[in-house]
């Protein structure tokens, strides 16, 4: 008899965080490691920036990204100079 296996997969960055744990944990990291670096789509559930914005944000010539990743107080900051981003 074969053992069956569970294969455990990490969400894509364009995949949407819904589950309210994967929300609480990203809450989490962000509070206890202000310095931790987070790709788009977990900055997009952490700020409330749409992908599409995030997006932009990341393509700007002043980007807060850094391959690909920034802090959220990076992005914060950002966000404070360009008030087009934010959302209301």
């Amino acid at each position: 008899m074969k053992a069956a296996t569970t294969r455990h997969r990490q969400p894509a960055e364009n995949e949407s965080f819904t589950s309210a744990t994967t929300i609480a944990a990203l809450l989490f990291l962000a509070v206890k490691f202000p310095h931790r670096q987070f790709n788009s789509a977990e900055l997009a559930v952490l700020s409330g920036v749409g992908g599409t914005a995030m997006s932009q944000i990341k393509n700007a010539a002043d980007t807060p990204f850094s391959l690909g990743k920034c802090t959220l107080q990076r992005l914060d900051v950002w966000l404070a100079k360009h008030p087009g981003f934010k959302q209301e």
